[in-house]
């Protein structure tokens, strides 16, 4: 069976794709965008849409492609990007707010 890391990676075919996320609290969330998937080396990250509060905001999901578990990280301080990849790299503005167990998509 393939690993949560690796679900995500296959999610990246198709733009915008809808999900439910489901957290290890017992909580799930959804439908969400996956906007953006990314690897680099053994690390997966996915940029999503997230609306809290009547505000639509992004924030990414993250982890090890041979991971069972993700992790939901949102940012802490308002901050601009110029691409998607600058977005996912700024390690410093995210904290996890969520550990994800399952990742469901109509794909």
């Amino acid at each position: 069976m393939a690993t949560l890391g690796t679900k995500l990676v296959q999610m990246d075919a198709v733009p915008a794709v809808p999900a439910v996320v489901h957290y290890a609290d017992g909580g799930q969330d959804g439908p969400l965008e996956i906007q953006h998937v990314q690897v680099e080396d053994d690390t997966v990250n996915a940029v999503i849409h997230v609306q809290a509060g009547g505000k639509q905001s992004l924030a990414r999901i993250t982890g090890g492609l041979d991971d069972d578990d993700l992790e939901l990280q949102i940012p802490t301080e308002p901050a601009d990007f110029d691409s998607v990849e600058a977005f996912l790299a700024a390690d410093d503005i995210f904290e996890t707010a969520k550990t994800i167990v399952d990742i469901q998509t109509d794909l």
